[in-house]
């Protein structure tokens, strides 16, 4: 993706169009041209050339949004981090990036100092320099390289040994792409980003932005009343969101549907969305078309969606995510590597020109996940007749209940059925008899005071024996990434 070219044709056909809204700031096109080229002039002056780092370590910001396209336009590279990464592991990603610029929030002189002091040489922005950015005068703006690097997404990393995935200009178009060919995007549309820039799911936002003209509603964090509020006040059309947020949507005390009227289809990502869950959205608000889909950083992620218009049936099923786009190749293979039958469970491997450039100076950490070609993504899953995708659970979260394979998202599917369960996470503990037993950890609806026998005989009457939890564990709430996913690793103590 060429994004000067891409801006200048969005500024050309959407002049006076709202392009990004925040509660601080909005911009028109016009608007958002003028910023985009004046902060590009000040990193200029600044001293960034093309291929440089421009890490962004911040909340989500209109301001943000201008400074990742501002960089791009320059041919840079851009590192979002978490607003909330810790300032020690900051300085050490801006070391692995070999980054010279920074922009930030205010922070406190300490907070600075600690980062200043391990990386030589930092220019400093703060959000607020972005718009106190020189008038443009003439700059010129270098040409497109699609094989050059983007962006780099720090995946994990924050302690031991960093993974950044590094994608092209190439890559940027992969989203964009995938929405497209399932038709999507309609004219008049207007985007929530309710995802951190940090991630994947929030940059597509933008890309949306100087594609298809949709105007950006900023989120700055998930607030649900604030969610709801922005969606009835901007008229909202479409967003991407994990499970846990819808969850969190329908538990909103004396919600009103109608405030979602003007929401034409959500999009569920980033873990699989429970059918108990599906069913619940699609009764409350029929009109909206509920979206599954697959795909990693490492894949330029989405690279497989739910087509539009499916029966609700056809999205009830278990695990269901949708079909790849027509440049998307997935098999499913075993341990050995071969590729298994229709039906069979093994590892997604994804194949195409959407495949990272890599980690990001960790050539053998690369080499363990790209073979010939295809990326070893880690889930397990199967295809059916029809060419569906399905997944099952991670591989590495695969709970082995005496030499058999228990998949946790089995488990929670049947237990989200509970009409008193909010939310659960299932993950293997170890066990001296049995390798493993498994364990549910469970957040109660309000006014419901479950026990764990409870849950272990409704369980009990549509799993296998050794798939029923051993250990139920009751909780306010669960812990979550910043990307709204649940952390499982600090649910195994």
């Amino acid at each position: 993706m060429d994004v000067y070219y891409n801006l200048n044709k969005a500024v050309s056909k959407w002049g006076d169009k709202l392009a990004l809204w925040s509660s601080e700031r909005k911009l028109r096109f016009t608007d958002l041209e003028q910023a985009v080229k004046a902060f590009a002039q000040a990193l200029v002056q600044a001293g960034f050339q093309p291929g440089d780092r421009l890490v962004i370590w911040s909340w989500n910001d209109v301001a943000a949004a201008v400074a990742m396209l501002s960089a791009w336009c320059l041919k840079g590279i851009v590192v979002p981090l978490d607003a909330g990464t810790k300032a020690s592991d900051v300085a050490g990603l801006i070391q692995h990036a070999e980054a010279k610029f920074l922009l930030t929030p205010p922070r406190k002189e300490e907070t600075l100092a600690e980062i200043k002091s391990k990386v030589d040489k930092l220019k400093i922005f703060f959000l607020k320099d972005v718009f106190c950015a020189p008038s443009v005068s003439k700059l010129e703006f270098p040409s497109m390289d699609e094989t050059a690097p983007a962006i780099i997404l720090y995946t994990s990393g924050t302690t031991g040994t960093p993974k950044g995935v590094l994608l092209t200009y190439r890559h940027l178009d992969s989203p964009v792409m995938t929405i497209d060919y399932f038709q999507y995007v309609a004219p008049n549309d207007i985007f929530l980003g309710t995802v951190p820039f940090s991630h994947l799911g929030g940059i597509v936002g933008l890309l949306f932005l100087i594609t298809f003209g949709t105007p950006l509603i900023v989120l700055e964090r998930f607030i649900p009343k604030l969610f709801l509020k922005y969606i009835a006040q901007h008229k909202v059309t479409g967003f991407f969101v994990p499970p846990t947020i819808l969850q969190t949507i329908l538990l909103q005390k004396n919600l009103d549907p109608s405030v979602l009227k003007s929401v034409r289809w959500i999009a569920s990502f980033g873990a699989p969305c429970p059918p108990a869950l599906l069913k619940d959205l699609a009764e409350k608000f029929p009109w909206i078309d509920l979206v599954t889909g697959y795909g990693l950083s490492e894949s330029a992620a989405p690279n497989v969606l739910m087509p539009p218009g499916l029966p609700l049936e056809k999205k009830l099923k278990p695990g269901i995510l949708g079909k790849p786009a027509p440049w998307v190749k997935i098999k499913i293979v075993n341990d050995q590597g071969e590729t298994l039958p229709t039906g069979e469970i093994g590892e997604i491997l994804l194949k195409g020109w959407f495949i990272m450039a890599g980690y990001y100076k960790a050539p053998e950490l690369t080499k363990e996940v790209i073979k010939d070609g295809w990326l070893y993504t880690g889930d397990l899953g199967y295809l059916d007749e029809e060419g569906f995708l399905y997944i099952t659970g991670r591989k590495k979260e695969t709970i082995i209940v005496g030499g058999l394979n228990v998949y946790a998202n089995e488990v929670e599917f049947v237990i989200q059925e509970h009409p008193g369960v909010a939310e659960v996470a299932v993950v293997g503990v170890p066990d001296g008899i049995r390798g493993e037993t498994v364990k549910a950890v469970i957040v109660p609806k309000p006014g419901y005071n479950l026990t764990a026998q409870e849950i272990i005989n409704f369980c009990r009457r549509r799993l296998a024996s050794y798939k029923l939890p051993k250990i139920v564990e009751f909780r306010d709430s669960l812990p979550r990434t910043s990307s709204g996913k649940i952390a499982k690793a600090q649910l195994r103590a």
